[in-house]
């Protein structure tokens, strides 16, 4: 039944009517043969279902025909690929942001983007989309990568897969059997090229396949890229002194392995003034009321639940934090440098690959929340200006031009004929 209700869906995007297997050229084209080959028919159409399945074969013929995109050349910057972006859902987060900022980014140089939620769509939409496009871009390793690899195989697409958090921290965390690690070893040797977003969420990935990629496969690292707004917004006076009462934000989904509860025991490490506001929602929210009453009851600590996304969502607070157990290359430390707002963090292998030695002073020596208050009153405390400064540099390694060139090389390549 798969075969004919496919066809179903090409034929109503091409509009093909009347006795298509007398006047359709496709029919004769020796493109047909081959793809029936591929569809498993045979030329004896003395079946219904054989006849629907010859009518496909000659659908997806007319399609290789007549709307196939012209082949990728080099010494013409205005031909680019269609791609295809398969996303999970679009709800609020890191990953939906960058994909954003890259849809952005390739649209304004022309290029031809489709983004499809798989939480919004069925397959016959996805078939249809995937038919369209030169390379499907999976979003992230996860659900859009596996309907990416099966869209790949059916129509014989370019995949690349895009990597954020490091999938070994990942899996152990969500207590991932066995089963599906062996499956998920199985899928990821076959397809063909990933983009990761950090160095350390590349280290992991390849801890967790317990061997490097294979000869067939390629892959790149491109760190993730924050726009920057306009000059001077949420960018406190070079030479002002330490807030005398400062406000504090933590950003984020409040969920296990960002350990938000930390944060709540740093607060209490810190003088009296200090102020904490946790923006974001998630299945810690309910315990996290619980557990700081104290904090609550004195004004210290405010849930402020989900809040839009964007400049604004930084720029109320002297200094924000994270308490991450694992990153890819996290988008609120990048969000926040970007308009002027330090971000504090833990030492992880993902925030030292992004503040290196320009702003060590933004993570604390160790994963304790003594460690963490102690970062806070350090950065509060030194001279704005070279905080400013340290933060610029740190910015130039990530932004939105390089991104993006970067992303049209690998877009570019995986559409290039074999």
């Amino acid at each position: 039944m798969q075969p004919a209700s496919i066809g179903h869906t090409a034929g109503n995007q091409l509009h093909m009517v009347g006795k298509a297997h007398v006047q359709d050229p496709a029919s004769r084209h020796p493109l047909r043969q081959h793809i029936a080959t591929r569809l498993g028919m045979t030329d004896n159409l003395g079946t219904e279902g054989q006849v629907v399945t010859e009518r496909l074969a000659r659908q997806v013929t007319a399609n290789l025909v007549n709307l196939v995109h012209p082949p990728i050349i080099n010494t013409g910057p205005e031909v680019t690929p269609c791609i295809l972006l398969l996303q999970e859902d679009q709800t609020t987060g890191g990953v939906t942001t960058i994909a954003g900022t890259l849809c952005k980014a390739l649209q304004q140089q022309g290029w031809s983007v489709t983004a499809l939620a798989l939480n919004l769509s069925g397959w016959p939409q996805r078939l249809t989309a995937a038919w369209h496009c030169d390379v499907i871009l999976a979003s992230h390793n996860f659900r859009p990568a596996y309907v990416a690899w099966a869209l790949g195989r059916l129509l014989r697409k370019p995949v690349v897969v895009w990597v954020h958090g490091p999938l070994q921290e990942v899996l152990a965390q969500a207590q991932t059997s066995s089963l599906k690690r062996g499956w998920l070893r199985w899928l990821y040797r076959r397809l063909p090229q990933f983009v990761f977003v950090s160095w350390a969420s590349r280290d992991s990935f390849e801890r967790f396949m317990q061997r490097p990629l294979g000869s067939h496969q390629r892959s790149v690292v491109i760190p993730n890229a924050v726009t920057l707004p306009g000059p001077a917004v949420g960018t406190p006076p070079p030479d002002s002194a330490a807030p005398a009462n400062p406000q504090l934000a933590y950003i984020g989904r409040l969920s296990l392995e960002k350990q938000p509860a930390l944060l709540l025991d740093m607060l209490r490490l810190l003088p009296p003034r200090f102020r904490l506001t946790l923006v974001g929602d998630g299945p810690l929210r309910d315990k996290l009321q619980q557990t700081g009453t104290d904090l609550l009851a004195c004004d210290r600590l405010t849930l402020a639940g989900p809040q839009p996304h964007g400049p604004a969502l930084y720029t109320p607070w002297h200094l924000t934090l994270l308490a991450s157990r694992y990153e890819g290359c996290p988008m609120t430390l990048l969000e926040s440098l970007a308009v002027g707002i330090p971000c504090v963090g833990l030492p992880i292998p993902a925030l030292q690959e992004v503040v290196g030695n320009d702003v060590a002073y933004l993570l604390a020596r160790d994963h304790s929340a003594q460690a963490i208050a102690d970062a806070v009153q350090t950065v509060l405390a030194l001279p704005r200006r070279q905080v400013q400064a340290d933060m610029a540099r740190v910015l130039l390694r990530h932004q939105v031009k390089d991104f993006v060139e970067r992303w049209q090389a690998v877009l570019k390549e995986a559409a290039r004929p074999c």
